[in-house]
């Protein structure tokens, strides 16, 4: 046997550098972090959806908008907590709550401003007509 593998104190430092590597291995697994609740974000997320099914991304593209980067920032938190493997502190889920109040009235105000506009074309419309039929009257009548 050559005289490398035969000393003890080679064999020792094999081992050594052995059990070394594999810990080395273990520590660079990655673990990953669970998924976040993200039904605090229902309300938001709901009243999005609504305002998008009346249109709101064309009559009130603005408040479409910050509704979606609230609802965003807010999930951008949760999942940095679930990153961390940690539970929300108490100011992040201040914080998530107000971002889910202030996206959902963004929500219903591009609602109403979708309705109000829709309303108010639906009056110009009528009004054209009943100009029209006013200005049919006065001629047919002299």
């Amino acid at each position: 046997m050559p005289a490398s593998t035969s000393n003890p104190l080679i064999r020792a430092l094999a081992a050594g550098l052995l059990i070394l590597a594999s810990a080395g291995c273990a520590s660079n697994t990655v673990v990953s972090p669970s998924a976040p609740d993200e039904s605090v974000l229902a309300p938001a997320e709901q009243a999005l959806a609504k305002a998008r099914a009346a249109e709101a991304d064309t009559f009130a593209p603005r408040v479409v908008d910050a509704s979606r980067r609230r609802i965003a920032t807010a999930r951008d938190i949760l999942y940095s907590a679930a990153r961390a493997n940690r539970e929300l502190s108490d100011t992040e889920r201040a914080r998530v709550e107000a971002l889910v109040e202030a996206a959902e009235l963004d929500a219903r105000s591009a609602l109403t401003q979708t309705q109000a506009k829709a309303v108010q074309t639906k009056l110009a419309e009528l009004q054209g007509q009943l100009d029209g039929s006013g200005a049919a009257q006065t001629e047919a009548s002299p």
